[in-house]
């Protein structure tokens, strides 16, 4: 998989086809992290996430990991241009979580916005694990991603879209799910559990606020 490419125009695309839903969806619990002392942004893309989470918490380590260099370098100037005084706080990592580990351990929060739903099956499972064993015992996790639920209307727009939207990455960056797997059994299964959940986009989107119990 290779985001290299689309990555200069993500961004553009992606307020084009869901104008700031996207955003809502990966921002609506920042009011409930300011206790968090280490954070990890997984997949997090082109730093509009972590811009806002800086802005929003006084943690004093924030990781990005991403496996593709443009969207770090997107977030490196992201930050140096918007928010440069909160730049000692955070580390940038290049990783590739489908084969590596998580650079750390010991993170109280780990989000995963829009990042899970590219990986098959077994990669999944693997990299939920990978990102499971890194977090504290009472760690939380910030999920946000695609959902196919709601009613049969609901239903047949999630996977229109969801379809259009695999075959241009797949085309574009060689991702490796086939469609989307609700990665929600893979997460229970590691403790977290759903503290709260917002739908967003008419149910084509949710976000969730996870924590290990």
């Amino acid at each position: 998989m290779n985001f290299n490419r689309v990555a200069p125009c993500f961004e553009r695309l992606e307020k084009i086809v869901f104008r700031n839903q996207m955003q809502l969806c990966r921002t609506v619990y920042l009011t409930e992290l300011s206790h968090v002392e280490k954070v990890a942004l997984i997949g997090e893309g082109d730093g509009r996430f972590l811009l806002e989470f800086l802005k929003q918490t006084n943690c004093p380590q924030v990781h990005y990991i991403d496996s593709s260099q443009v969207m770090l370098d997107l977030a490196q100037a992201r930050i140096n241009k918007q928010f440069p005084e909160a730049r000692p706080r955070v580390r940038f990592y290049k990783c590739d979580l489908s084969k590596e580990n998580m650079p750390e351990d010991h993170y109280n929060l780990v989000v995963t916005n829009f990042f899970l739903d590219v990986f098959n099956e077994p990669t999944l499972s693997q990299s939920i694990t990978r990102i499971a064993d890194s977090c504290c015992n009472d760690g939380i996790w910030l999920y946000a991603d695609f959902q196919v639920a709601g009613s049969r209307l609901q239903q047949l727009r999630a996977t229109f879209w969801l379809k259009t939207m695999y075959l241009f990455f797949k085309v574009v960056s060689n991702i490796q799910a086939p469609a989307l797997i609700d990665p929600a059994p893979l997460l229970e299964a590691h403790g977290f559990r759903v503290i709260q959940q917002t739908e967003f986009a008419h149910g084509l989107m949710r976000a969730e606020f996870r924590r290990r119990t």
